[in-house]
């Protein structure tokens, strides 16, 4: 059975400190108060400093003791070493983050730091391979005013990750602008992103100097309505192509009921046609 031992809150040393809500804090600090502590917090030894403690979890049950003017708080040892009490108090902040929190995303980045690869920091955090790496290609190529707008809440970080695949800050900061002003939303900004950057690329594929184009949030909103235009033109010719294609298919079925056109066309050798117009003669009404 593990021991609980009081140890002397000015002895404990936050290893990964972290910013709270005031008003969670507020609640933890009523709660010790008014029924104490369940569960006390988790700390191990510093080789370094003897006497002193590495704190494990439980930051905000300190800085709650602390507020109370508690001298000592109960506390599990655990003697483990600084790097593993580093990734257990890590992990321990990860677990309480929401996954749209831009901490969660630095978090993660300090794991991968500390040499973790992504699939173990999956597993550690509790999220697929897939989204570690969206979150980390999002500080890795986000554009701060794109990372900004995540932490202020104006753009789901779902969203974040998908702009910030983008590799051409203009086009991160028109895409974000877009979004924030509700002109473009969901499969129509992911759309935009892909068609601004496939013409770019079009272009650079020439051999032509890349142009130096600046995006914004309208030029964008153009670009989606000219393709919306577009794919329209596309379904009706498409819709009139099939028409014709019916039209076809219903007059050769009627014409390959006359045995002396049939005839003909075997003398002429031309009683073969194409598979799909075959298929498409026997299923006419």
């Amino acid at each position: 059975m593990t021991t609980v031992t009081m140890i002397p809150t000015s002895q404990i040393r936050l290893l990964n400190p972290r910013a709270r809500n005031k008003g969670k804090f507020t609640e933890i600090v009523s709660n010790i108060a008014a029924i104490g502590l369940k569960k006390p917090i988790t700390v191990a030894p510093r080789p370094e400093e003897p006497g002193t403690y590495d704190l494990v979890c439980g930051q905000g049950r300190l800085e709650a003791f602390e507020a109370l003017e508690q001298t000592e708080v109960p506390a599990l040892i655990r003697n483990v070493t600084k790097h593993d009490c580093f990734i257990m108090s890590l992990t321990e902040n990860l677990a309480k983050r929401a996954s749209t929190s831009m901490d969660l995303v630095r978090e993660i980045q300090s794991l991968r730091q500390h040499g973790y690869t992504h699939e173990e920091i999956a597993g550690k955090v509790g999220i697929s391979g897939g989204y570690v790496c969206m979150l980390l290609r999002l500080i890795d190529k986000g554009e701060d005013r794109l990372i900004r707008a995540v932490e202020s809440g104006k753009i789901p970080i779902a969203i974040a990750t998908e702009i910030a695949t983008s590799d051409d800050a203009s086009i991160q900061q028109s895409l974000a602008e877009a979004y924030t002003n509700k002109q473009l939303r969901g499969k129509a900004l992911l759309l935009v992103r892909r068609l601004v950057e496939e013409r770019r690329d079009r272009k650079a594929g020439t051999g032509a100097p890349r142009p130096k184009t600046t995006f914004t949030a309208d030029k964008l909103v153009r670009t989606y309505q000219k393709e919306c235009r577009r794919q329209k033109r596309l379904a009706k010719a498409a819709r009139v192509s099939e028409m014709r294609l019916v039209f076809v298919a219903n007059a050769l079925k009627r014409l390959h009921g006359d045995e002396n056109f049939v005839n003909l066309l075997r003398a002429e050798k031309l009683d073969i046609m194409p598979e799909y117009l075959n298929d498409a003669v026997r299923r006419a009404p």
